[in-house]
């Protein structure tokens, strides 16, 4: 079961978005920011005032609330392409408990990650699969650009643990 944690500020896109998602039988979704509160099938939609912080913010107060056993993110501007599911099921299969970076690209066309390594600049918020292991999970870098880097620098799991996979899974809809 994966929770797909949707951090919003209410823009258009957010519909777009959250149809991109592949829900299979037990998986959520939480959307959490600027919506009406309220509940549709696996969609759960909590409001709270808007971090100003990129989602991190609504990331750090949607994580104790997931209760699949891996967490994935996605901006309300983002969306994934199709099959990703999928590969989270595979990845899941052949490495259930570390991390999982995929791939991401911008609409120029420029891919992330572009070396295995993590770095600032070369990891970004929907590339990530993380298992759901509250001990271990980081925390997303409040007030600051970059918060999913910070995640996962602040995570349990060492670099070495994490697992680079090459299939792009999101698409942005904003360049750098």
């Amino acid at each position: 079961m994966v929770s797909f944690i949707v951090a919003t500020i209410g823009r258009p896109t957010l519909a777009q978005a959250l149809a991109s998602i592949e829900v299979w039988p037990g998986d959520e979704v939480i959307v959490m920011g600027a919506v009406p509160p309220g509940e549709d099938g696996p969609v759960r939609r909590l409001a709270c005032p808007p971090g100003k912080d990129w989602g991190s913010r609504e990331r750090n107060l949607a994580t104790p609330l997931a209760r699949g056993s891996h967490l994935a993110h996605l901006d309300d501007d983002d969306v994934y392409v199709p099959g990703t599911r999928a590969a989270m099921a595979e990845a899941i299969r052949e490495t259930p408990d570390r991390p999982v970076l995929f791939r991401m690209q911008y609409p120029s066309g420029r891919t992330l990650w572009q070396e295995p390594r993590l770095r600032l600049g070369n990891v970004g918020t929907p590339m990530m699969l993380i298992p759901n292991v509250p001990a271990k999970l980081g925390q997303w870098g409040e007030g600051r650009a970059c918060g999913d880097f910070v995640f996962l620098q602040t995570m349990k799991w060492s670099p070495s643990e994490i697992v680079w996979r090459p299939e792009v899974v999101a698409h942005l809809g904003h360049d750098l």
